[in-house]
Order: structure tokens, then C-alpha cells, then sequence
């Protein structure tokens, strides 16, 4: 299945053109390029900054104007990926999220697209988060989902924190996917709880194994390599 893979900030470019390599697939910028055909193409792969109002720097109609546009000149196009933060989660604030919005305007006019996303996420405990963040580190090559219930994201960035704590500088472990594996093998996440310090910020403070504030209870976290990214994504329904 020959893929596209499309970006809009610069701050994209690198990781949009290493998603390209991975899969020997053409890259261009939304921004400053006509949508053109690209020989094979089957699957338009999104990949920019995302919120519940905007992604790729486009609000919902500008996004399916761009898929539509992009499928005019690629007629075997059927599948569209969306690779970002917050795109499946209402931050706090939204009666809808961004895909919500897509969904309900796609299912409309253009049915016979498959819409896919980062999965909405979920704590242990059951609770549908209402922030995420997908981080990215160049050097590993690596990426880490990272979501948290409530209105703040201040847990969420808590969370980011606890795993670059064990990357370089402060830790030893390159990559997400590393820095991932010694908090399980160190249990990290079911043994410590959010508190705050005497500053009012959210600090990781000691607590019974699987005690019910946990990290591990109360987020989501998820990580992997450029090579897995796609895999992680689910259809939308």
C-alpha cells in the first residue's frame, strides 16, 4: 500500500521525512506544494502539531478540503492517517474533539475513506483522558503517547517528565522505548503517586504498590519507534 506522507510546520519536517524513509515514501510540504500525483498512492499520512482546534494549522473543513484536493490527483486514495497531539481528546474545555469533528463532516461526503488516529486514551483506572501529547526525540528515533484525565495537562507533562528523567542528560537510557522500559522494570509507575511540592509543582512522590493515585493508575503511556508509529494507530468509527 503506497503512502504519502504530508506536513505543515517545520518543526515536522525531519520527523515527517524520516516516517517517509522508513517506507521508501514521497514527502511534501501542505503548505507551499499543489497536491500532485504520486504513483501507487493509496494512503495520505498526516503528521503535524494537533489540538482540538487545529491540526496541520488547519481547522476541520481546511483539513478535508487538503484530503480532498490531494485525492482529486490520487484516485486510489481511500485511507487517511492523522499522526499528532490531542486530535483524539477534548482538553478539558471542547464538547468535541478534532477527530469528532473530521468524523462527522467525512462520514457525510466522503464515506468511503478509512480515518485512522492515535487511540483515545484511557487511564488504568477507566477514565477517558482529556490531554495527550506525542513526543519525539530525533536523536532515537523514538516517540512516546502520553495522555492524562482532568482539565490541567500539568499531569501529563508530569508524566513526560518521569520518562526523560531516564533519558540523557539527567538519566542514561537513549530513547523513549528504553527510558520506558526501566520504569517498568522499576515498577516506577505503580509506586509512586502525583503530589506537589512546596511551589505548587507536580512532583512524583513514593506510595504503596498500585496504590489508587498512582501513576499507573491514573494515565497513559505508551511508546515505540518510528518503524511501529502507524501501527499505533486505530480506525475511527
Amino acid at each position: 500500500m503506497g503512502i504519502v506522507v504530508l506536513w505543515a510546520e517545520q518543526d515536522h519536517k525531519k520527523r515527517a521525512e524520516e516516517l517517509a524513509k522508513t517506507y521508501d515514501a514521497q514527502t511534501f510540504d501542505i503548505t507551499s506544494t499543489q497536491p500532485v500525483a504520486v504513483p501507487g498512492a493509496e494512503t495520505l499520512v498526516f503528521w503535524g502539531h494537533g489540538d482540538a482546534y487545529k491540526f496541520c494549522s488547519m481547522d476541520a473543513d481546511g483539513f478535508l478540503d487538503t484530503v480532498v484536493a490531494w485525492r482529486k490527483q490520487n484516485r486510489k486514495v481511500r485511507n487517511v492517517e492523522m499522526i499528532s497531539c490531542n486530535l483524539r481528546h477534548r482538553m478539558g474545555t471542547q464538547p468535541d474533539s478534532y477527530t469528532m469533528k473530521v468524523l462527522s463532516k467525512l462520514k457525510r461526503k466522503h464515506a468511503d475513506i478509512r480515518l485512522k488516529a492515535l487511540p483515545l486514551a484511557y487511564s488504568r483506572m477507566g477514565v477517558a483522558c482529556e490531554n495527550s501529547i506525542l513526543k519525539w526525540q530525533p536523536a532515537s528515533k523514538t516517540w512516546a503517547y502520553v495522555g492524562t484525565p482532568g482539565k490541567s495537562d500539568a499531569y501529563m507533562w508530569a508524566v513526560c517528565k518521569m520518562l526523560e528523567d531516564q533519558m540523557p542528560p539527567r538519566g542514561t537510557h537513549d530513547g523513549y522505548v528504553r527510558a520506558h522500559g526501566r520504569l517498568v522494570n522499576l515498577r516506577f509507575a505503580e509506586t509512586h503517586k502525583f503530589g506537589r511540592d512546596d511551589l505548587g509543582s507536580i512532583v512524583m512522590e513514593p506510595c504503596m504498590p498500585n496504590h489508587m493515585l498512582c501513576v499507573a493508575n491514573n494515565a497513559y503511556f505508551r511508546t515505540g519507534s518510528i518503524g511501529t508509529l502507524r501501527s499505533a494507530l486505530v480506525d475511527l468509527k
